[in-house]
């Protein structure tokens, strides 16, 4: 996804809109794999200030992927914010830890992998289906959010093995 800024750095406006989808059908992230059930939608603006020129857009994305404790698929939405301040990629000079910098080339502005990594960074650690979600008895397999089992995980620890003593 490209945005041309050359009206932007030729000071001929001030703002430009952006309102765009990104197509993309599959996030690999390690092991983790996301379906995108719709393209990833963006909306927000590239503007110029007397500090030097922003972007600030909103992103939404929907997708499936499996529940870390049942396995079972499910969607999620996320939405999320990238922003911060663009900078030409051959300006090694500039140099704030306090600021995101997002670089741009000549008079163009590539978005889709600053717009993935806003996405994976947006992600929750455990992919899960609800918040509680029993996940997949060890013993037998059952899927502990439809029924009960009266599996004993008798597994314990050999470091905590001490600590079981003072509930027996």
């Amino acid at each position: 996804m490209r945005i041309n800024l050359s009206r932007l750095l030729d000071k001929i406006v001030y703002k430009i809109d952006i309102s765009e989808k990104m197509d993309i059908n599959k996030l690999e992230i390690g092991k983790r794999t996301l379906e995108l059930v719709e393209p990833i939608d963006i909306k927000g603006q590239v503007f110029k200030t007397d500090d030097g020129n922003f972007i600030h857009v909103d992103i939404t994305c929907e997708y499936k992927e499996n529940c870390d404790r049942c396995l079972k698929s499910f969607t999620n939405k996320i939405e999320t914010v990238l922003s911060g301040r663009l900078i030409e990629k051959s300006n090694k000079k500039f140099n704030d830890d306090d600021e995101i910098l997002i670089h741009y080339q000549g008079d163009n502005l590539f978005l889709e992998e600053p717009v993935i990594s806003t996405i994976i960074l947006s992600l929750p650690m455990k992919s899960l289906c609800k918040d509680g979600c029993e996940g997949l008895c060890p013993v037998c397999g059952i899927d502990r959010n439809k029924e009960e089992c009266d599996c004993e995980d008798n597994n314990i620890d050999p470091r905590l093995a001490k600590l079981k003593e003072l509930f027996d």
